[in-house]
Formats: structure tokens, sequence, C-alpha cells
């Protein structure tokens, strides 16, 4: 995400009306910048149009100022009445020793009077409900979820000799088109002008090597909370994409989102990265026919959610928390998160949305969108374990990359980084 100004911490106070108790504001901590922050803005502005609350967005700037800022007002006894929040957060704010301002389940309102029947609950994908959801009780609501797909240049497929309309289906088959796709013309084995890449990764390409992980058969954690994406299947997943890098030579690392840059340049034929990503690609700079493609199989289909949820907390007022309902129940019906999903790029929470006709026309501009939408019906929650809060930042510099940078080979690196996270637990 693009990084704003940090806003100062501020108190969470539900200003209440007279009579009817109906609050004037509600607080919401995010960190949607750029165009995603403009959509999330003039849908609360609609929201209040309609009758609904005020609702103060406070961007944070960034997703560890967002997780440092909740935490400490937790101790401090001023949280927001909503907030943006990873599931290992969320895990770790209900471990929390707290008086009373902790996290409001929102069970407790979808059971209420003005909550969502059998038909609505069925209606949302249930990944995400699974994902939301602790001792069978909803806890936060779905919100800016996105799924892993890749980015093609349709043309370079062409000049490759290679169907545009027909995205490798198996890493097998990724392998052999990067492979095509690839023109180092020094044979150096780097990024240099003038060469043209299969792919590029990031070096923390944790979330790729999640998705590859579970196609393969393994996990990231098991019923006891250690992680065990050190097992075979870890190591095979691993080794693939080191091999793309070390024995095959039709790809390379780069920090942060540079692959992408390169991939608009049209040096790389192919980048994963997130449906959300599509937000900050400049269509004006794109002067190539681009695809979007589902990620290719290993064992079986399988990919991993990433993304924030919506949590509610238990200081703010009885009045504030039930308007602060309204609001999440409106963004995530069917119009709503249609919309959500089609100015941002994120994926809609409602199956429904998909019929709605803002998305409709959004699936017929992008070729291949609506078909890694529906990845979801194979994905997996993300891991909410609290020791994921520092676990995956080991996991990528320990297990990642120096297999990455072939250092190492993949098995020795995910035992390292195992070890060390099971030791912290």
């Amino acid at each position: 995400m693009k990084k704003l100004f940090l806003l100062l911490l501020v108190p969470a106070i539900a200003i209440s009306g007279c009579g009817k108790s109906k609050p004037s504001q509600l607080t919401f901590w995010h960190v949607m910048g750029g165009p995603l922050g403009k959509t999330l803005d003039a849908m609360a502005g609609d929201f209040k149009k309609e009758g609904g609350a005020a609702v103060i967005m406070v961007n944070m700037g960034s997703y560890s100022a967002l997780s440092q800022k909740l935490m400490a007002s937790m101790a401090a006894g001023n949280t927001p009445v909503l907030a943006q929040s990873y599931e290992s957060w969320t895990s770790q704010l209900l471990e929390a020793k707290t008086s009373g301002n902790g996290v409001q389940p929102f069970q407790d309102f979808l059971d209420g009077k003005d909550g969502l029947d059998s038909a609505d609950l069925a209606d949302f994908f249930p990944v995400m409900l699974a994902e939301c959801t602790r001792d069978g009780k909803l806890v936060s609501m779905p919100f800016n979820k996105s799924v892993p797909v890749y980015y093609y240049n349709r043309d370079l497929f062409r000049q490759a000799g290679l169907d545009p309309d027909r995205f490798p289906e198996t890493w097998d088959e990724f392998l052999a088109a990067a492979k095509k796709l690839t023109v180092d013309r020094n044979g150096n084995g780097r990024p240099d002008p003038g060469d043209q890449w299969g792919t590029a990764m990031t070096k923390g390409a944790s979330w790729l090597f999640q998705c590859l992980l579970i196609q393969n058969g393994g996990r990231v954690f098991d019923d006891r909370g250690r992680v065990v994406f050190d097992s075979p299947a870890g190591a095979e997943a691993l080794q693939f994409l080191a091999d793309l890098n070390n024995k095959h030579r039709v790809s390379y690392t780069v920090q942060g989102f540079e692959h992408q840059n390169d991939f608009l340049a049209g040096r790389v034929a192919m980048i994963q990265s997130s449906s959300a990503s599509l937000s900050y690609m400049k269509q004006d700079s794109i002067t190539f026919d681009m695809g979007i493609a589902p990620l290719p199989r290993f064992k079986k289909r399988a990919v991993v959610l990433s993304g924030t949820n919506i949590i509610m907390f238990r200081n703010a007022s009885r009045g504030a928390q039930k308007h602060a309902w309204e609001y999440v129940r409106h963004m995530t019906s069917p119009a709503q998160t249609a919309r959500w999903a089609a100015e941002t790029n994120y994926l809609p929470v409602r199956m429904s949305a998909l019929d709605q006709e803002i998305l409709k026309e959004k699936f017929k501009k992008y070729k291949g969108l609506r078909e890694a939408y529906r990845q979801l019906e194979h994905a997996h929650p993300e891991p909410r374990e609290t020791a994921w809060l520092n676990g995956r930042a080991r996991l990528e510099e320990d297990g990642l990359q120096p297999a990455m940078e072939g250092l190492v080979p993949a098995a020795q690196s995910l035992r390292a980084a195992a070890a060390k996270i099971n030791a912290q637990r």
C-alpha cells in the first residue's frame, strides 16, 4: 500500500444525540490510501446521506502503524469503534488481558432483531466466514480480502508462440512457458536493460509460498499452533520457486514492488500479485494487451486469502456499537460489496455480488478477472495464530530468502525458520 501521513492517536468517542441517543459519528481506523481511501470515504458519505451515522475515517498510514496503535489503545482503554484487523492481530487482541475494552464479537448483532437471516449468511463466501469465526461465533466481518493472481503480457505470449487465452494451469506448464518467454541476451542470469524475463518475484514471497505449500498437501500450522511449513511438501514448494531463479534462470527477485514496474514496462511477462494490485496499475501506462489468470496448481488447486477484516470494540457505547453494526451490515450488502470490489479490486464478500451489473462491467473490461475471483471456491483462510504476528517475517527472512538467493537448500532454510518460530511460542 502507498503510505500516507501517520495521524496521531485519536480517542474513539461515540457522541450521542438527544432523544434517540443516535451517535453523530463513529471512528473507523484503517489504512486505505489513494484510490482505495477515496472509495471508502465516498461510501461512508453515501451511508450518512441515507440516514446512517457519520463514519469518521482515521487513516493510520500503514499496517504496522495501525497494529501498534490498536495494541496501545487497548492498553489505554481508548479504542476506536471499528478498525481493520488481520486475524492474527484479532487473536492477540482477544487474548489480551483488558478491563472491558476488548473485541466485541459481531455474533451478538447477527443474532439480534436487526441481524442477518440464514439466507443472507449463506450468501457470504464460506471461507470468509470461516476465517472470521471462533468457537462458533462470528468475531469479525469480512472486508478487504484479496486472492493472488497472475498478471501477464498477452502480446509477449503471442510473440513466444504461446496461446494468450490459455495461461499455464500447472506449475510444470508455467516453467515451460517462462523458458519460452525469457530472453537473457548476454546470458549472465541477471536482469539487464534489453533482457526479457518469464517472471519475477519479491524476495519475501511468503504469500506465493503458502499457496504452493497447501497445493502440495502441506500446512502452515498444525492443530497445536506449531508451524509445520518445513515439511517435505514445503521444501518441494520452496525449491520450485528457488529453482526458477537459480537453476532455470527464468526469474529474478526484487525488493518491494519493483517487479510490477518491470512488468508494466514490458520487461517481465508474468508476475504474481494481489487482485487488488490492479488499483495501482495506471491504466494509461499499460501499452500492451494484459491478461489476468488464477494461480497454476501442484497436486490440487488452492490459494490463501489475504487482507484484513473489520472488528468492533467493547469500549464503545451500546448505541455506538448498534450504529456501527448498521454501517458494517450496509458495507457487506450485495450492492455495496459489489461497488467496493469494482472500485478497489478487492473481493466482494457476497456470492450474489458477482451478478451485480457493476461487477459484470468490470469483468468485461479485464480478461480473466472473473476466473481469478472464482479461486474463492478453493481458497483457504490466512493464518490467524498469534505466532504469525512475527512468524511471517521470520519465515521470509530465515526460510525463504536464503533459498531464493541460492545460498542453502530449501529444506534446510525452512527447518531453521520453523525452529526459531516454534521456540518463541
